[in-house]
């Protein structure tokens, strides 16, 4: 583990000077966070002013939609993880082969790299939030507990997402190709992580389901604690679940990758 810790620091720096090597792909990217949000808040205001009761939709305030939509696109950035989209290519050409021979395993430098992009990207995304904030005016009903959670509840979505995307991304050992699986996994994550649709505002079927997986406590809970829209016992309930999430990703990571490197090894790559 220490070899680990002593390089994270170069590779963090090699990740940071790629970011801003390609700061125009990356700035793009980072910026179609932006879209899928500001899009559901337009949406979701005219669903809120056309309903049965004007100004709200089950029970939410037009301020509220507002405040969760808008958190969403936040921690939605500060979450990302695209392991499930890559490994499928490092696979399939070969390229894993290379990080495999390097003294540290491959997923550190995947994670040097999903930090260096979020804080790159910072300084783009920071002002365009503050000014869609003063544009919008969402309703933010968070207080002082909910401020204090808040960082270790983004903190272990941010995990949870990088972990579970890495799972997911193990599949590519054993298939030929990962897009269909992982544009699958990315719509349930939009959809049953409460990207799309408030989690309060699913079917209770669904609003079960997505309590059962991963996904809510990727982009749902965080997004809904910083818009102030949990009690503290839900806000706590949310946190154990994010710990439990991230014990059985990181079990669930080092059999997938056992198993995974085991089938690429005996194909000769």
């Amino acid at each position: 583990m220490n070899h680990v810790v002593s390089a994270l620091p170069v590779m963090f720096r090699l990740s940071i000077a790629t970011m801003i090597q390609y700061r125009a792909e990356v700035a793009l990217w980072a910026l179609w966070g932006i879209v899928s949000p500001a899009v559901l808040m337009a949406v979701w205001t005219a669903a809120a002013h056309g309903s049965a009761t004007p100004g709200q939709v089950g029970g939410l305030s037009v301020g509220q939609l507002l405040a969760y939509f808008y958190m969403t696109m936040i921690v939605g950035h500060l979450t990302t993880a695209w392991d499930v989209y890559e490994m499928g290519w490092l696979v399939r050409t070969g390229a894993l082969s290379a990080r495999l021979l390097k003294p540290i395993l491959p997923i550190w430098e995947s994670l040097a790299d999903n930090v260096a992009y979020k804080l790159v990207t910072l300084a783009l995304l920071a002002p365009i939030w503050l000014l869609l904030a003063v544009l919008v005016r969402p309703d933010f009903q968070a207080g002082a507990f909910d401020w204090l959670l808040a960082p270790v509840a983004v903190g272990l979505a941010g995990l949870v997402a990088f972990v579970w995307g890495y799972v997911i991304a193990t599949l590519a050992f054993f298939v030929t190709k990962m897009d269909s699986f992982s544009e699958l996994y990315f719509g349930l994550g939009m959809f049953l992580g409460g990207r799309f649709v408030p989690i309060s505002l699913l079917p209770g079927p669904l609003r079960w389901l997505s309590a059962a997986l991963p996904f809510r406590w990727m982009y749902a809970y965080p997004s809904e604690l910083l818009a102030g829209q949990l009690s503290r016992e839900a806000a706590l309930i949310g946190l154990l679940c994010q710990a439990a999430w991230l014990a059985a990703g990181i079990a669930a990571l080092g059999f997938c990758w056992r198993t995974g490197l085991k089938r690429y090894s005996a194909v000769g790559a």
